[in-house]
């Protein structure tokens, strides 16, 4: 914002989007070219232009409206000017012919390049332009265009009317702000002190927003992390120091806790919020059958524009508005959120719709650099984004493709990918070069561009998600650095390349927002952590003690021999410390073991002996069983078996269900396999202890949540229960928080001395 009010920097492509879409929500079944082929085929195109033509031509305007300035710019992909004539080209990339070009493509296609023709009589008083649209069709090279000559007053008439929808909708945003902006200002901590801790992450992240500095902060459990990080945040969006904040999670119900804090803040705060969700979720009813199309994508968006004013007279937006305006113009919630997303505050998602390179739409904001994004729990981000850059491809899917298939041509294509995939699983490279790279890439490209014209959606499940498959396997191949690793598989026969090291794909992505704060219950160690984000270490660190005295949680360690090899021998020794711990201590446990095969060898002497309830996690993903499995959380004395690090180890919030104590059998360290391998090796090279980093340090985090399930508040009480012999060595304690104060139990007489010893506390 300047003295003469807010301002705004718009794209000529977002203009004509915004002002000349019209039509049908088509859904994406054609395969959309990369920003990489866009480019490079751009450059091809621009290469066999004659010596006049020139590249990339900058152009920008300004315009004024009664609360905002903003300026239109853009780049021209060619500019030819000669006494007789100008031709301005628009150039764009496709992998359809003329014939199969979406109509509602090309009519906006057409009017960014009419824009552009615009904008330059407008700078050079031109009294006509010669506007050329050409598509290159990059599986062969070849063009197609659509050419006219149009006057000046047809060009400016088309800018004249997108520059006044254009001006009158950020006059309305303007607005808003007028609105939201003091609302902020005036916004007062909701409770009259601050929790122990709290306020020191409070200011750390203010400092460090004022700064543009990226943070790491280990905020334990019940310390009101989620409130500690907006309040500031939204500070800083009324200051106009960000313009839009995105609140991350590893799964939807981290969405709950930011509710909550919203509602605490001011429950009537004009903030404009989005959920954003996958599809499936939000268009629960719609057919995936292109045969019968959903009515809210027809005409999708000829209906957008009235749906987007009646959005303007919301001050305060949330789902409910959302759902209520698509229902009202009969519109897809999915993607109108996404429609609305460069206008809301606050964007409430998932960790892929910023660091995934496929589900990424932090850039459809309009203004990445002017976005802070703060990401809650971020000991999943390692693991997450690993996932994230990784990728594997199976001989069997080519199989299937090639089965299937007729073309003469595909199957020989088909039949060179399976031949470099087998060779490279008969004999794997020690290293992943950039030649291995660039071949598995350009094979597997080679089998995509015959697809290029098809329409995916209508092949058979099994088909389309065998193409799909190899897209994103040749999207890895192409984005694939020497740094990642191929490995290969005999049975079945597969190959993976996959990312060891997250740090350089999460660096870049944050360096083309404001600031990235990752912060959570359990970072520790912190070296680990600040590593395994980012490459050079973070500007802000923050470590934060328990805001919960130390006495309130009893931390006790029983060396039992927990490895693989001694598991079956480990059990009586287990069951009977389970048997004592009830008799002197009945109540609410959680059980955490490293498997259900372990797990249920543990809880099968105590369902035969029936001394105490039991519960067990379901095995399967059953909606019904794990609404069932926590609504028995409610029992007043149980010990519950789950997983440790799964959804009801770490994932849920029990803070409705006072726990008496919290088991840990085991280290939690992950099993060995050929990524743990490669993460080991790779960090080892790195100068760091690879062992750490690819087994022991994962381990303890989830030992640490899952004992953060605990102590959630000032009232509660509890005990943590360690088994594992390790945990009594030195180098295991140093890593586990200051106040836990760990007390070795050598037998039941231990486990009375010491709980009598917690009682009188």
């Amino acid at each position: 914002m300047t003295e003469s009010g807010f301002t705004f920097r718009v794209s000529v492509q977002a203009l004509a989007r915004f002002c000349c879409q019209r039509g049908d929500l088509n859904p994406a079944t054609e395969r959309s070219p990369t920003a990489r082929e866009g480019q490079a085929g751009h450059q091809r195109l621009q290469a066999q232009r004659p010596p006049h033509y020139q590249r990339e031509q900058a152009i920008s305007l300004e315009f004024q409206g009664q609360l905002c300035r903003w300026t239109l710019a853009g780049r021209m992909d060619g500019l030819a000017q000669t006494a007789e004539e100008t031709l301005v080209e628009e150039i764009k990339t496709t992998y359809c012919s003329a014939a199969t070009l979406p109509p509602e493509q090309q009519t906006v296609h057409r009017a960014q390049a009419r824009l552009y023709a615009a904008m330059l009589c407008q700078h050079q008083d031109l009294a006509r332009v010669r506007v050329q649209l050409t598509y290159l069709k990059l599986d062969d090279d070849t063009t197609f265009a659509f050419d006219e000559t149009e006057s000046r007053d047809s060009l400016l008439a088309l800018l004249g009317d997108c520059r006044q929808q254009y001006t009158r909708w950020l006059d309305a945003h303007c607005r808003h702000l007028q609105r939201r902006n003091p609302a902020l200002e005036r916004a007062g901590f909701p409770f009259a002190s601050y929790r122990p801790g709290q306020r020191s992450l409070s200011v750390a992240l203010y400092r460090a927003l004022r700064d543009g500095h990226s943070g790491l902060y280990h905020a334990p459990t019940g310390l009101g992390k989620t409130l500690a990080t907006l309040f500031p945040a939204l500070k800083h969006l009324g200051a106009g120091t960000v313009r839009q904040i995105w609140y991350l999670t590893a799964k939807n119900s981290g969405h709950n806790s930011v509710r909550q804090a919203l509602s605490r803040l001011n429950e009537g705060l004009p903030l404009r919020l989005l959920y954003l969700q996958a599809r499936e979720r939000q268009c629960a009813g719609c057919s995936p059958d292109p045969a019968t199309p959903c009515p809210a994508r027809q005409q999708y968006f000829d209906r957008l524009p009235a749906a987007r004013e009646a959005f303007q007279l919301h001050h305060r937006f949330h789902e409910a508005e959302l759902a209520a305006l698509a229902r009202k113009y009969r519109l897809c919630p999915h993607q109108l959120s996404r429609d609305l997303l460069p206008w809301v505050d606050l964007v409430v998602a998932d960790y892929n719709y910023v660091f995934d390179p496929y589900s990424r739409l932090v850039d459809s904001s309009g203004h990445p650099r002017q976005i802070a994004v703060l990401l809650d729990e971020a000991h999943n981000l390692p693991e997450r984004a690993r996932e994230m850059f990784s990728e594997d491809l199976a001989l069997a899917r080519l199989t299937t493709l090639r089965r299937r298939v007729t073309d003469a041509p595909l199957k020989r294509r088909l039949g060179r990918l399976q031949r470099t995939l087998r060779a490279i699983i008969s004999e794997p490279p020690a290293h992943l070069t950039e030649a291995t790279v660039e071949q598995l890439g350009l094979t597997a490209q080679a089998v995509l561009d015959w697809f290029s014209g098809e329409t995916w959606l209508l092949f058979p499940e099994e088909l389309f998600e065998a193409i799909m498959g190899l897209w994103r396997f040749a999207q890895k191949a192409h984005q694939a650095t020497t740094e990642d690793a191929l490995i290969t598989w005999e049975a079945p026969p597969r190959i993976e390349l996959f990312c060891p090291d997250p740090a350089p794909h999460l660096d870049r992505v944050r360096a083309e927002l404001h600031s990235c704060h990752y912060f959570s219950g359990s970072l520790l160690p912190s070296e680990f952590f600040q590593r395994s984000i980012s490459r050079s270490p973070l500007p802000t660190q923050l470590v934060l003690p328990s805001p919960f005295p130390p006495r309130h949680q009893c931390t006790l360690v029983a060396p039992i021999n927990t490895r693989y090899g001694q598991r079956e021998q480990s059990v009586p020794r287990i069951t009977g410390l389970l048997q004592a711990l009830w008799r002197l201590r009945p109540g609410r446990y959680l059980m955490a073991a490293p498997s259900y095969h372990y797990l249920n060898a543990i809880v099968a002497p105590l369902v035969a002996a029936a001394e105490l309830p039991l519960l067990l996690q379901p095995q399967t993903r059953d909606a019904a069983q794990r609404q069932a499995f926590l609504q028995a959380l409610a029992q007043p004395a149980y010990l519950a078996g789950v997983i440790a690090g799964g959804l009801f180890a770490e994932g849920i919030d029990l803070e409705q269900v006072k726990l008496d104590g919290v088991i840990i059998i085991g280290t939690c360290q992950p099993p060995p396999s050929p990524q743990r391998a490669l993460i080991h090796q790779h960090y080892d090279s790195d100068g760091q202890r690879g062992f750490d980093f690819a087994y022991r340090y994962p381990g303890l985090n989830k030992v640490i949540q899952t004992a953060g399930r605990l102590i959630r508040s000032e009232q509660d009480r509890g005990l943590v229960l360690l088994v594992d012999d390790r945990f009594c060595h030195s180098g295991h304690q140093a890593l586990l928080p200051a106040h836990w104060q760990p007390q070795i139990v050598q037998n039941s007489q231990d486990l009375a001395r010491c709980l009598k010893a917690f009682g009188r506390e």
